[in-house]
């Protein structure tokens, strides 16, 4: 190999000797048409020459690492892909649909994800690789189309369908040759059990299927030893892919994974299958060379692929358990944080988490709108120079609260907005005072609870600045304490704003612990989420033609607000006093910093606000029987009804 072409070949990795290198068309020496053809057509259903036919086809250079996922995925009828985050999971899997599409036509592929959107991104992917294969596009006989419903792609006699899951209802009785069930984790278990598994359930081709298995029986009836002459086993089987990255153990994905590697580990033997199904009979059909898993941390991908220095920021920035599951591809046992991510897990309210309380089975979603008839504590970190401003809104039940509204903003989404004129506060502080105010006239609030710090006061001012306040709102003032008095208690408006000392050992002593004793009771909950929840936000926001501060925006900053609680560690300052805190990162020239926790830090505060007027005794209904007149002769009982501190008081006054 001359050095150009070693140059040229070098990112492949592989040491090939030229004299080991063969031409399959070789293998023919007839000058027959007829049998170039059907040599070039085995080639081209070769796993072993991938490489070739998608460089063809598609006009793609695969790695090594990608021939080899594609192939291993072809010859398994249920392979698992778990893949680093950023190695192109997503490609791979449009690229392999679209495959199965050209070379084993008819078939229709479905590509389900944890969202619509999850599965519009392979479909993204889908639209590039036909744009830029020439060939490809002489195959597609109708150009890809999308629905509000649906984005579809037809090649020759195969269909490739994109799908929103939802609650499963509207997808329900589809049928599909191949499956393709990304970020498996957030599709729920019984959704894709109950509906998206079933569209593989009939043959490929179920007549010939019948009519091939009942000739081979006859045949060993009749003691005819004779080989099934069986068509090509991946033609003739459907497939399901489960595909995503790495997630906790409690989660299905991983035990899904847990049961593929039993199955594998077995290697057929009877004892350990029958201990797989807890049964002396193995099911029919069952073969557990049909099974494979294909595991691709970031210390398999090819150099240069990936962002390298992104991928060391995050492993120094991130707790290792979730550096492992991300890159690494590894399952978590938990989070390893104050408040673990299997506490967090289970206090959220869906209907397979069945959370029942004295007032019976708890589940609600994400709202953007509040119930009139409820009350509702606001949570508010106001951001400084560098991190978010973020609210949290509790909905107040009588035996648990719901968490069920989260905001964040900062200074250059704020920026962005002022130059589109999506708002009009050029001032950062006011814009985030008129938030809280446009929160209150659908979440009717309670109390806001705030930290002093940062731009807590300006947030302040901002919330009675009579500048600020429009036509029928009411000026918003600190909460009246009987035991400290304040210039502003006389003032009129709305006395429901409650400053916190944020930065105060004991309070945030009380506050974490206080926290995590209510996820533990099961009294601080969380919204349903998964794939239906967030298909339904998005579908919401395009029939109400939200852009900006959408469901699906509140849904998934409820998310990020579920990992920050995930990161949150105690620690001991110097002085021996408690610290709850992210991780210590380490950025550029050996600068040190902390992930950002402004969610975590407003739920903080609005479930400190929510215990503390639980604790605080209900107002007494005074009864005065007797007024202020002269005790009646005769009359029986005391002449005031009151609590003892009043009654005593009275007594003897007239």
């Amino acid at each position: 190999m001359d050095k150009q072409a070693a140059l040229d070949d070098a990112w492949l990795n592989i040491e090939v000797d030229e004299r080991d290198l063969f031409n399959p068309m070789s293998f023919f020496s007839s000058g027959d048409p007829d049998d170039f053809e059907t040599r070039l057509a085995w080639i081209m259903s070769n796993p072993e020459y991938f490489p070739f036919i998608v460089k063809e086809i598609f006009n793609i250079d695969l790695l090594p690492v990608q021939a080899l996922m594609l192939k291993e995925m072809w010859i398994r009828k249920f392979p698992m892909l778990i893949a680093s985050r950023g190695f192109g999971k997503s490609f791979i899997l449009s690229l392999y649909a679209m495959m199965r599409a050209v070379l084993l036509p008819p078939r229709k592929i479905v590509v389900v994800g944890a969202a619509f959107r999850q599965s519009k991104v392979l479909f993204e992917y889908m639209e590039t690789i036909y744009q830029n294969a020439p060939l490809l596009r002489d195959m597609v006989t109708c150009t890809p189309r999308r629905d509000v419903d649906r984005c579809q792609m037809t090649i020759g006699e195969s269909t490739i369908v994109c799908l929103p899951l939802g609650d499963g209802s509207k997808i329900r009785g589809q049928r599909a040759n191949d499956i393709i069930a990304d970020e498996f984790a957030s599709i729920p278990r019984e959704i894709f059990e109950n509906v998206v598994a079933g569209f593989a359930a009939v043959s490929a081709s179920p007549i010939e299927n019948v009519k091939r298995l009942a000739a081979k029986k006859k045949a060993e009836e009749l003691g005819d030893d004779t080989k099934d002459d069986e068509e090509d086993p991946i033609q003739s089987s459907n497939q399901i892919i489960l595909s995503g990255t790495a997630y906790y153990d409690f989660n299905h994905f991983s035990e899904y994974w847990k049961k593929w590697k039993t199955i594998i580990q077995s290697q057929g033997k009877k004892k350990r299958l029958q201990a797989i199904f807890g049964t002396e009979e193995i099911p029919r059909g069952f073969d557990w060379r049909q099974y494979s898993i294909i595991r691709i941390p970031f210390e398999l991908v090819p150099e240069g692929f990936m962002d390298e220095a992104q991928v060391a920021r995050s492993k120094a920035t991130v707790h290792a358990g979730i550096y492992e599951m991300e890159f690494g591809a590894c399952f978590s046992t938990d989070s390893q944080g104050f408040f673990k991510r299997s506490l967090i897990e289970s206090c959220v309210a869906s209907y397979n988490n069945n959370i029942s309380l004295p007032s019976g089975e708890v589940s609600f979603e994400t709202a953007l709108r509040g119930n009139p008839n409820c009350r509702y504590v606001y949570g508010v970190d106001p951001a400084s120079e560098v991190d978010n401003f973020s609210i949290v809104l509790l909905e107040l039940h009588e035996d648990h609260n719901r968490i069920v509204h989260c905001w964040t903003t900062n200074r250059s989404e704020h920026k962005e907005k002022v130059k589109m004129g999506v708002v009009s506060e050029m001032d950062f502080y006011s814009y985030c005072a008129r938030k809280i105010r446009d929160l209150m006239k659908t979440f009717p609030c309670e109390r806001i609870s705030m930290d002093a710090q940062g731009g807590g006061i300006a947030v302040m001012e901002a919330l009675h600045d009579p500048d600020k306040i429009h036509e029928g709102e009411l000026p918003i003032w600190e909460v009246i304490d009987d035991n400290k008095e304040k210039d502003t208690d006389g003032n009129p408006g709305l006395h429901i704003l409650e400053m916190c000392q944020f930065a105060k050992s004991d309070w945030l002593s009380e506050a974490n612990h206080g926290m995590r004793k209510d996820f533990e009771d099961k009294v601080l909950l969380f919204p349903f989420f998964d794939a239906v929840s967030l298909g339904l936000a998005a579908s919401e926001d395009k029939i109400t033609k939200r852009k900006y501060d959408t469901l699906e925006d509140c849904v998934m900053e409820l998310e990020e607000l579920k990992d920050e609680l995930s990161m949150i560690i105690i620690s001991q300052t110097a002085a021996g006093r408690d610290k709850w805190d992210t991780p210590e990162v380490k950025l550029a020239g050996g600068r040190k910093d902390r992930l950002r926790k402004d969610r975590y830090s407003a739920l903080l505060m609005c479930n400190m606000s929510a215990r503390t007027m639980r604790r605080m005794p209900a107002p007494l209904d005074y009864n005065p029987t007797g007024g202020f007149a002269e005790r009646t002769k005769g009359q029986d009982g005391p002449s005031y009804i009151g609590p003892a501190w009043f009654t005593e008081g009275m007594k003897d006054v007239y």
